[in-house]
């Protein structure tokens, strides 16, 4: 097939490398480098990455903005939280001062109903009929057991006159303990589809609310409890420094051994008063 220059398009041959007529380079080597070109070996695509669908996108970029405002939400959660404790009502304090006193009749009354039990067994012994100081003894120990359980029983029915109800401790417990029962079982019911959505959010909404405000409330208590023990422990230091002291008014021979005595039973029977009540109020900030 014949060629021409395509400067002056004059007839050239295939091996000339200028043209005869213009003196013109001739372009030979463009179709070599374009085929040379075309042989080139492509560069290796790297793989595409997939976009994920928006939805799931959004998703994301929320989670990722969610969580330090999480982890602040939480903190500031924790400072709002957190506050001095308050001292106890009077009115509360005088229900716990009434619950510690029926606590402690009833283990009194445990103790005298062993020992009730335990003369009882003597009055069938053998000796019961036959030895009259034994037996005259015997009776006169029954007979104080079971007045000091008359008098037990009277004080309990008077302080029980007095306490609420039900006890502010328990009363909290159980109705924390009632809203999480509803709130698994509104959650069951959901679940197997016994009522709508709406229902279901209001409800437990509800119940999550009365929670939370029990639960509140009881640590509230209970941090008022501890101001309470910790006011108590520094009473009690105070009472054995004054049963110290009031050795040393014996031992300078400023007061005479019966006023010591006397007065240092009292002091005994009142620093033990104040760890029996220091043990149960430690006993309720446990539960």
């Amino acid at each position: 097939m014949p060629k021409f220059c395509v400067y002056c398009g004059n007839p050239i041959k295939a091996s000339d490398k200028f043209c005869i007529s213009c003196g013109k380079p001739l372009l030979t080597g463009s179709s070599n480098s374009k085929k040379k070109e075309e042989k080139k070996p492509e560069k290796e695509k790297l793989p595409v990455k997939k976009e994920e669908p928006e939805d799931i996108k959004e998703a994301e970029e929320d989670v990722i903005e969610e969580e330090p405002k999480k982890e602040e939400k939480v903190k500031k959660e924790k400072k709002e939280i957190y506050k001095e404790p308050e001292p106890l009502p009077e009115e509360v304090k005088h229900q716990l001062d009434l619950y510690i006193e029926s606590t402690e009749i009833e283990f009194q009354k445990k103790i005298l109903t062993t020992k009730l039990n335990e003369v009882l067994k003597a009055t069938k012994a053998p000796q019961y009929e036959t030895d009259f100081d034994f037996k005259q003894n015997t009776n006169v120990k029954l007979e104080a057991i079971k007045t000091l359980i008359t008098d037990l029983k009277d004080k309990e029915i008077k302080i029980k006159s007095q306490m609420d109800d039900v006890f502010i401790v328990k009363k909290l417990n159980s109705l924390i303990e009632t809203k999480e029962f509803q709130l698994k079982n509104l959650t069951r019911e959901f679940r197997l589809k016994k009522m709508n959505k709406e229902t279901f959010e209001r409800l437990k909404d509800k119940y999550k609310g009365e929670k939370i405000s029990a639960e509140s409330e009881r640590t509230e208590l209970m941090m008022g409890i501890k101001l309470w023990i910790q006011e108590l422990k520094t009473e009690r230091t105070e009472l054995i420094g004054e049963q110290k002291l009031n050795k040393g008014r014996l031992s300078s021979k400023e007061i005479s051994k019966e006023v010591y005595k006397s007065s240092d039973e009292d002091y005994k029977l009142k620093i033990e008063k104040m760890a029996k009540k220091i043990e149960t109020l430690q006993g309720l900030i446990k539960k």
